[in-house]
């Protein structure tokens, strides 16, 4: 049964009584954004966290004539077992599986066929800066906990250990990395994940409100190295400026929010 505060979707709901990190608009952004092109046999979010990216990614391929399994890793104990007790409440319980494991770890230790897409809400705030940054405005983000401040801080998966990790799990010729950083995190992914051969092909923009500045960005990579002029470049703003939710944000997210 689920909690009376539990984050509900159109077709799934997400308790978060566990996890430090709630539902919020990164997550949901990157579920609904990334690509789905392919032949997908085996998805895995890193830092599954309350597991709403792997639900999204299980509804998204759930017509297909044969959906993929989607793995879940999670190092907080806590937020696993909340993972956890939320896959098993979906309709798509059969292919949700979260594990309670460091990506490090979880990497390492796997055998089994590689992934052909890999997810990431990682906690990807620098040492030193300012997680509060952004469009989460909640008690929660203002008054952070102790543990939000290492689920937002990459002291815990620095950027180096994540990209290794992604690395060796990651299905070779075809298979593809997506992860939505706050933007000047962004670059500095770029550039150390281009060191080990995994390429940007994909970028997006978000911007709060049109004149506002950009304040994260998603990004795809793979390990096939993309001419400068052929990596797709997208923008998108959340509202208009006017308290008004874009169209094309409503677009993007209405398979999922309620309020769409």
């Amino acid at each position: 049964m689920q909690k009376s505060n539990a984050f509900r979707f159109k077709q799934f709901a997400v308790t978060q009584e566990r996890a430090a990190m709630k539902v919020g608009t990164d997550g949901v952004l990157l579920g609904a954004w990334v690509s789905l092109e392919g032949a997908l046999r085996r998805v895995l979010d890193v830092g599954t966290g309350t597991g709403v990216i792997a639900l999204m990614l299980a509804q998204r391929t759930a017509t297909e004539a044969e959906p993929p399994v989607i793995d879940a890793v999670e190092v907080d104990s806590e937020a696993a077992r909340e993972a956890e007790a939320n896959f098993a409440t979906s309709p798509w319980a059969a292919r949700l599986r979260a594990y309670d494991a460091a990506i490090q770890s979880y990497a390492t230790n796997y055998r089994e066929a590689k992934y052909d897409l890999i997810v990431s809400n990682p906690p990807y705030f620098m040492a030193g800066t300012d997680f509060r940054r952004g469009f989460d405005h909640s008690a929660a983000a203002t008054q952070p906990t102790a543990a939000r401040v290492a689920a937002r801080h990459a002291e815990a998966l620095p950027y180096d250990e994540l990209i290794d990790a992604v690395s060796g799990v990651l299905e070779g010729e075809n298979g593809r990395f997506a992860a939505i950083f706050p933007y000047r995190e962004a670059g500095i992914f770029v550039a150390k994940a281009a060191a080990r051969g995994l390429y940007a092909h994909r970028m997006l923009e978000v911007r709060g409100t049109p004149h506002k500045p950009v304040k994260r960005m998603a990004i795809e990579f793979s390990f096939r190295r993309p001419k400068p002029e052929a990596i797709v470049r997208e923008e998108l703003c959340i509202e208009d400026g006017e308290g008004h939710f874009t169209e094309a944000y409503r677009a993007l997210t209405q398979d999922f929010y309620l309020r769409f």
